[in-house]
C-alpha cells in the first residue's frame, strides 16, 4: 500500500498549475477631469458599438453635466386621414426641412396612384397648396393638437 502524504499532494498541486501571470504596475493615479474623460470616451465607444450605423456622437460637455447622445432619425408614421402632419422634405435647393403641412391624399385621375395635397396655413387662413409625391416626403409626426399648429 502507498502512503500519500500531505506533502506529496501539495507538491502534485503546485507542479500541475499554470504559472501566475506577472503582476501589472499599479495604474497611474488620474486627475478627477482625466477620469471624466475617460469614462465620456468609454460611453461613446458603447454607443457607437449599439448603433453602428450611426457614427455621429454629440458631445457637450461643460462644468456641471456632460451630455452624449446618438441623433437617430425619427421613426415614419402612415398617413391616417386628413390633417396637420410634420413631414421631413426635401426642398429644390436640396436642403432638409421638417414643416408642418395639412396633408390629404388625393388620387390621380388619368394615372393609377396618388398624391398628397400640401397646405401651408398661418394663423389658420391658407396660405399655400402644394401637390407632394409620396416618395418625396417622410411623414415623422401626425399633429394633433391643432390649436398650437395653427397659433405657431
Amino acid at each position: 500500500m502507498t502512503r500519500i502524504t500531505r506533502r506529496a499532494i501539495l507538491g502534485g498541486i503546485a507542479a500541475s498549475a499554470a504559472p501566475l501571470p506577472a503582476v501589472a504596475a499599479p495604474a497611474p493615479v488620474l486627475s478627477p477631469e482625466g477620469r471624466l474623460q475617460a469614462a465620456v470616451s468609454a460611453v461613446v465607444d458603447i454607443l457607437r458599438e449599439m448603433n453602428p450605423a450611426n457614427t455621429g456622437v454629440e458631445i457637450q460637455q461643460y462644468s456641471h453635466y456632460v451630455f452624449v447622445g446618438v441623433k437617430t432619425p425619427p421613426k415614419p408614421v402612415e398617413w391616417n386621414g386628413p390633417g396637420f402632419y410634420e413631414v421631413e422634405w426635401k426642398r429644390q435647393n436640396g436642403k432638409l426641412c421638417r414643416p408642418i403641412f395639412w396633408l390629404d391624399r388625393a388620387e390621380y385621375k388619368t394615372v393609377p396612384g396618388y398624391y398628397y395635397r400640401a397646405e401651408t396655413r398661418w394663423k389658420g387662413r391658407l396660405e399655400t397648396t402644394l401637390k407632394l409625391k409620396p416618395e418625396a416626403i417622410r411623414i415623422i409626426c401626425k399633429k394633433d393638437d391643432v390649436y398650437t399648429v395653427m397659433h405657431s
